[in-house]
């Protein structure tokens, strides 16, 4: 029973998220064909959201440098990746400066620096290995002056002395 919980909480976590990003794309549709009647201000129109949602996939990966950092391992930052996301903003920058096309160079100008500040993390963290969080520790093996650290630890993450 508690696995069918489980599944509904994840499709409804899952919906929460497809939703809003469908609504969005719709509306930036109907706005772009009854709203604006001559190709460029579709353009810029539909472009600035463009624009805005790319900046926001390039500045996702934030998110995981910050525990990265916190860590001091990869483990949750696949290097592939960051890679692969520097790669392909390098391209777009360099396709969107030969195009004239700003709404595409403009993001990789964003996500150029943040794939190159990832693969510097990567580097950097990439021999630490991978180091338990201390909420996953289990604490029944680990004795009495684990517990105690844990306790420490936790209580110096929420901000009480």
């Amino acid at each position: 029973m508690l696995w069918i919980i489980n599944i509904i909480t994840l499709q409804i976590k899952v919906a929460a998220i497809v939703i809003p990003v469908i609504l969005l794309f719709c509306i930036t549709a109907l706005v772009s064909a009854f709203v604006f009647h001559d190709h460029h201000h579709r353009k810029l129109f539909v472009g600035s959201i463009g624009l805005g949602a790319s900046i926001t996939m390039y500045s996702s990966p934030l998110v995981a440098v910050k525990q990265v950092i916190r860590t001091k391992s990869v483990e949750f930052m696949p290097f592939h990746l960051s890679f692969f996301s520097f790669l392909t903003s390098a391209i777009w920058m360099v396709y969107g400066l030969l195009s004239h096309d700003l709404f595409i160079a403009s993001p990789s100008f964003v996500g150029g620096p943040l794939g190159i500040l990832q693969l510097v993390l990567y580097w950097k963290y990439r021999k630490s290995g991978i180091i338990k969080e201390p909420n996953k520790w289990d604490l029944e093996k680990n004795g009495e002056n684990s517990k105690k650290l844990q306790l420490a630890i936790n209580n110096d993450i929420n901000g009480k002395s």
